[in-house]
Parts: structure tokens; sequence; C-alpha cells
């Protein structure tokens, strides 16, 4: 006699999970955070900075609100 259980033994004794619903679900995945540098001005003035390709355009915004308002570098 075999001490080892056969295969059939061995399958009735495991629990398998049953499928219980089949379903489509729609969901939504937070988009990436990309950081990015805000200049804050006493002014009440904010310029967002995205990236290294936007810095020449918000200096040119800057040295403008200078000159406009404090009648500073131009």
């Amino acid at each position: 006699m075999s001490r080892k259980p056969s295969r059939e033994q061995k399958a009735s004794r495991v629990k398998r999970a049953e499928c219980e619903s089949v379903e489509f679900a729609e969901v939504e995945f937070a988009a990436p955070v990309v950081p990015r540098l805000v200049i804050r001005f006493s002014d009440g003035l904010s310029v967002l900075v995205e990236d290294e390709r936007s810095v020449p355009l918000a200096a040119t915004l800057i040295a403008e609100f200078r000159r406009l308002r404090k009648g500073g570098a131009r």
C-alpha cells in the first residue's frame, strides 16, 4: 500500500477559488505628478514655470512686470 496520496486525493483536498462574476469597470488613474517652479512676488504676481524651456518667457514677463509696476530693471 502506497503512503503517498494519489493525484485525485490531493486535488479533492485543495479548495479552489471559484469565479463569481465577470464585468467591465472604468478605472481612473491619477495623472503623474510633475513638479513645477512657482515664483511668488509680494505684489500678488505668481509665475508658474513648467520646465526649463519656459524660463526665458518667465524672465521676460518678470522684467516687464518690474518695469511697469516698480520702475525696476529693464
